[in-house]
């Protein structure tokens, strides 16, 4: 254990501006979750969910949404509201 040696591989197919663009979009997906959780329980009071759920709804149809990945932003909404309405009859 004394003498060993460790060795890093470089991993070249990482590509940090994918990473990042990844991560603001994972980012994006945890705050529509959140904010249409809070929207659904406000049920018809306008309030800050309301407004981040709309800036959010423009940046999944955005283009600059569009450079950062390929998967359709309208069906991630989809997806995200319909996983929150499944979780919310559970409970």
């Amino acid at each position: 254990m004394k003498n060993e040696k460790v060795t890093i591989k470089e991993d070249v197919s990482f590509d940090p501006y994918e990473e990042l663009a990844n991560a603001i979009v994972i980012q994006a997906c945890h705050d529509y979750k959140k904010a249409y959780k809070q929207s659904l329980r406000r049920s018809g009071i306008v309030g800050e969910a309301d407004e981040e759920l709309a800036e959010l709804e423009a940046f999944f149809r955005s283009d600059w949404y569009k450079q950062l990945t390929e998967v359709d932003g309208e069906y991630i909404m989809e997806r995200i509201r319909n996983d929150v309405l499944k979780q919310e009859k559970k409970s």
